[in-house]
């Protein structure tokens, strides 16, 4: 398995780089940023680093690198744009960089799964699935951070090991998600939560961007994040079946069309297998059905920006006819 990280040199990229070199599923794992030389260096390091431990071979290159990649994985960030406060801020910057890396990199890997980490995750999966018609199956978003915060608030709450709690998030990696919990398990029993509880839950799991933007850390959430690409990657290359949130478009589950947003998924080595649509009470049906909405009105915005784009492009190359530049 080949596996391209497009931002490999920033804290997610290499962060990613590292958990799939230790997991060794991959047989090369490519590392491609503008900062060649950063890129070169987290290579370098992590390759010896899994010398021990697996046959994974880590390395920087350009886009003649990534050619048949298995899996492209962009973790890019539009550089120097001020602290965000929302994941939806990035999306000007980040749209027009999404645009420019998955064109050159889908043409060198027409069969890869596409795993998009960049925000605003949901708006970006489903407009790089139209532009550049990227099956379905063959695009997912990063959103799984969501669930794992429901699952460590639960935790906190009742005293009990995280691993041993089960619970979802759905819809857009922001502040609309939905907390499924009327799903939530402990020890694989379904527990009854009060109105109260269920309030401290949410609470909890959604304080978790503010709380980490007050430390003013200087980077993202670059560990959480990696492990849940590895394990979603694992369970690919395993084929176990697992049942992972996942951003992906919807045509006609939870009554959805025309918009990406965190659904729980089965993958295969393939890409998506299955969309599995939990029964959800009327309240969370409602939440998905607003998160949608919310999304969707992203997503618009992010036509009208590539609309401008293109009219200051063929602005731009009126006004150079004739002219020497």
């Amino acid at each position: 398995m080949k596996i391209t990280i497009v931002g490999g040199a920033g804290c997610v990229g290499s962060s990613v780089a590292f958990r799939l070199a230790q997991d060794g599923y991959a047989s090369e794992i490519v590392l491609v940023d503008t900062r060649h030389n950063l890129a070169e260096a987290h290579a370098l390091d992590i390759d010896q680093a899994v010398v021990h431990r697996s046959k994974t071979r880590v390395r920087a290159g350009d886009t003649a690198d990534t050619a048949n990649s298995d899996i492209v994985i962009a973790a890019v960030d539009a550089p120097g744009r001020p602290p965000i406060t929302s994941r939806g801020m990035s999306l000007g910057a980040n749209l027009k960089l999404m645009v420019e890396v998955v064109g050159p990199l889908a043409k060198g890997s027409p069969s890869a799964l596409w795993m998009i980490i960049t925000n605003p995750v949901d708006v970006l999966v489903f407009l790089m699935h139209r532009i550049f018609s990227i099956p379905r199956n063959k695009i997912i978003g990063m959103n799984r951070n969501d669930t794992s915060r429901l699952r460590w608030a639960v935790a906190n709450l009742f005293s009990v090991p995280a691993t041993d709690v089960d619970g979802y998030v759905l819809g857009e990696h922001g502040d609309s998600q939905v907390h499924v919990l009327s799903q939530v398990k402990i020890g694989g029993e379904k527990i009854a939560l009060s109105a109260e509880q269920r309030d401290e839950i949410r609470l909890s799991a959604l304080e978790f961007l503010p709380r980490w933007l007050k430390l003013q850390p200087g980077r993202t959430a670059g560990w959480s994040t990696a492990e849940s690409a590895g394990d979603i990657i694992s369970s690919m290359a395993l084929g176990d079946g697992r049942v992972w949130v996942c951003s992906v478009p919807v045509e006609g589950e939870y009554g959805l069309t025309d918009v990406s947003l965190g659904v729980p998924v089965r993958l295969g080595r393939q890409g998506v297998k299955e969309i599995v649509e939990l029964d959800l009470e009327p309240a969370e049906k409602e939440g998905l059905l607003a998160s949608a909405e919310k999304i969707r009105g992203k997503i618009e915005e992010g036509r009208s920006i590539l609309r401008e784009t293109l009219r200051t492009m063929e602005e731009m190359a009126e006004a150079l006819k004739g002219k020497k530049v």
